[in-house]
């Protein structure tokens, strides 16, 4: 037996993110619109002589991640916002949090990276970040799923404002659309038809690509 996909999929999602080599949250509470900008193609043809045209191929562009939130503190152990992440450097654990304001001198600063991975599934027995990353133990019966991921994304936009009488945050990460040595995409789709028989794959980020 396989579950059956829906007509569509609505209102709710389970999002997680994952610093490089470090601990997966769970975002899915919080979030309330999810734009996912999968890295362009572009290209152009060019006009020969005989008026016939050649496609010029351009190399594939960045992509792009954004999630609405309503953040409430800076801890980032209790999936409450992304104030710490954005700023990047030692992440404050103790009472009261900040972020770090101090810095060495010098023009480059060195960017945290994260793992994003957005799930919609029917099945309920999900709910915890590492089983969004793997979903092997999944119990549901013939529930589906489909997954977004992508990996070596920086959060380069983290803007707050209170112009619905609520504080509201739409943070955006930027993904490469291929690591280094060009082997390896940094973003991808999966689905399956029966998470508990056949689940997605496990991922993780412990390593950059």
């Amino acid at each position: 037996m396989a579950g059956t996909f829906p007509d569509a999929w609505e209102e709710t999602a389970l999002v997680v993110v994952q610093k490089l080599n470090g601990t997966p949250y769970l975002y899915g509470a919080i979030t309330e619109t999810i734009d996912i900008g999968e890295p362009d193609y572009p290209g152009e043809s060019i006009p020969n002589i005989a008026g016939g045209r050649i496609w010029k191929q351009s190399p594939q562009e960045d992509g792009e991640l954004t999630l609405e939130i309503y953040p409430t503190n800076l801890d980032t152990t209790g999936s409450a916002g992304f104030f710490q992440e954005y700023a990047g450097g030692t992440w404050d654990t103790s009472q009261p949090i900040a972020s770090v304001t101090s810095w060495n001198a010098g023009i480059s600063r060195a960017r945290d990276v994260f793992m994003v991975a957005i799930m919609w599934t029917d099945d309920t027995t999900i709910n915890t970040a590492a089983e969004v990353l793997d979903p092997t133990g999944a119990t549901g019966t013939d529930k589906v799923a489909l997954r977004f991921y992508c990996k070596e994304a920086r959060i380069t936009s983290h803007k707050s404002e209170f112009t619905d009488g609520i504080l509201k945050t739409t943070v955006t990460f930027k993904f490469p659309a291929f690591n280094t040595s060009g082997t390896t995409r940094c973003y991808g789709w999966e689905s399956c038809n029966d998470v508990g028989a056949t689940p997605l794959s496990a991922l993780t980020y412990t390593a950059r690509l």
